[in-house]
């Protein structure tokens, strides 16, 4: 699926607007899991459904609350919430420029500069094309219950400010919607 990802960069560099879904993106499926090391990396595009089955047979899960597992994880990376920012080791993503560009990695410490895969979590689809991502999951024995967080629709000053300069970054030409 290499050819989807060079037509998603021409997409968007040629492109004056872009309204990002999963159906546009056409990208899903298991990139690697590794469940000795309890961490997976799937594309933007895959369901959580598809995601929760290939960790059930190693008796693991995602260690975040899923209010419906029938949407693609990069929507749920998108809307995003605390407890899903958590587990968000890496993600790769194609910028406003047309670049496809990869942050954070697959292991449980990274801790070179800021960490832009979490910091992209809840964007909305306004900076970036998200095409992977990369979770540490958990057994399932250590769940008792998940629950959705709670997630305030009000963005405080700061907020609104790191995502103004964040769009100028990844977004320089103002393609997406």
């Amino acid at each position: 699926m290499v050819d989807r990802i060079a037509q998603l960069q021409e997409e968007v560099k040629s492109a004056n607007s872009i309204h990002i879904d999963s159906q546009w993106l056409n990208y899903s499926g298991i990139e690697e899991y590794f469940s000795e090391e309890l961490v997976i990396g799937v594309k933007a595009g895959t369901s959580i459904a598809d995601i929760q089955n290939t960790l059930a047979e190693n008796n693991q899960t995602l260690p975040f609350y899923i209010g419906n597992e029938s949407q693609s994880i990069g929507a749920a990376y998108a809307i995003g919430a605390q407890d899903l920012s958590d587990s968000v080791l890496g993600v790769k993503v194609i910028d406003g420029t047309g670049e496809l560009l990869s942050f954070g990695g697959q292991v449980m410490k990274n801790v070179a500069g800021y960490d832009v895969s979490r910091m992209l979590v809840g964007s909305e689809g306004q900076l970036a094309i998200i095409t992977q991502i990369s979770f540490k999951v958990i057994p399932k024995s250590y769940i008792v219950s998940l629950e959705a967080s709670y997630k305030t629709t009000e963005r405080s000053v700061l907020r609104r400010e790191i995502e103004s300069r964040l769009k100028t970054v990844f977004d320089p030409k103002g393609i997406f919607n």
